[in-house]
C-alpha cells in the first residue's frame, strides 16, 4: 500500500482486490499470533489474591514467576541484614593501618616500594642525562621502571595465590585431604587381639 501512496489510510480502508482466503489467512496468522507466541492471559493481584482472565478452559498446569518486595531490596526473610545480593552491597570500609597483621605489612611496604620505584623511573624519564662537571650521567630509567613493574606483577600474583590458598574451598580440600590420609595410615596399623 505504500507503494501507492495509501499507507496513510487507515488498515480498513483497502484499494486493493484481494481474495477472501488472503483475509482468512490473516486472520487466522492473528489468532496463531495471540495463541502462540504471546500469552492471551492477564492478571490481576488485590489483597493476596491472583485472578487471571479469561479464565483457562483447559485443565493443566499454571506456572508463574514471582519475587517478594524483599528479595527484591536484598533481604530474605528470616536471615539477617547482611544478606548480600550484588558486589555494589560487600561492606567495606578503609581498614585502619594499625589494625593489619604484619604478612599484610611487609606486603603493603613491598608495593609501596615498587611504586616509589616506578614513581622515580617517571622522573628520571624526563631527564634522560644529568650534567655533572666534566660529563653527563645518563640516567637508567627503563630498567627502573621495568623493575618496579615486574615487582608489581609478581606482588599481585603471589597476593591471588594467597588469597586462592586462604579460600573456603582450598580449606575444605586440605580437609579432606588430611583427613583421607589419616584413614589410610590407620588401615595400616595392625588390630591388636584381645584374649581374655
Amino acid at each position: 500500500m505504500d507503494a501507492f501512496d495509501f499507507g496513510s489510510y487507515s488498515t480498513g480502508v483497502n484499494f486493493l482486490l484481494m481474495p477472501a482466503s488472503f483475509d482468512m489467512l490473516k486472520v487466522q496468522a492473528i489468532e496463531f499470533n495471540d495463541q502462540i507466541r504471546r500469552s492471551a492471559y492477564s492478571f490481576e493481584i488485590n489483597n493476596n489474591q491472583l485472578k487471571l482472565f479469561p479464565i483457562p478452559t483447559e485443565y493443566g498446569s499454571l506456572f508463574f514467576e514471582y519475587y517478594k518486595l524483599d528479595d527484591k531490596k536484598g533481604e530474605a526473610i528470616g536471615t539477617d541484614q547482611s544478606l548480600i545480593t550484588n558486589v555494589g552491597e560487600v561492606p567495606y570500609s578503609n581498614p585502619t593501618y594499625s589494625q593489619i597483621n604484619s604478612v599484610g605489612r611487609d606486603w603493603i611496604y613491598k608495593y609501596t616500594l615498587a611504586l616509589a620505584k616506578e614513581l622515580l623511573a617517571y622522573v628520571r624519564g624526563k631527564y634522560t642525562t644529568v650534567p655533572v662537571p666534566g660529563s653527563e650521567a645518563t640516567l637508567n630509567q627503563a630498567d627502573l621502571l621495568a623493575d618496579a613493574r615486574s615487582e608489581k606483577e609478581n606482588l599481585i600474583t603471589n597476593l591471588r595465590e594467597m588469597l586462592d590458598q586462604t579460600s573456603r574451598q582450598s580449606q575444605l580440600e586440605r580437609k579432606a585431604n588430611e583427613s583421607e590420609n589419616l584413614n589410610r595410615t590407620l588401615k595400616e596399623v595392625p588390630m591388636t587381639i584381645y584374649v581374655g
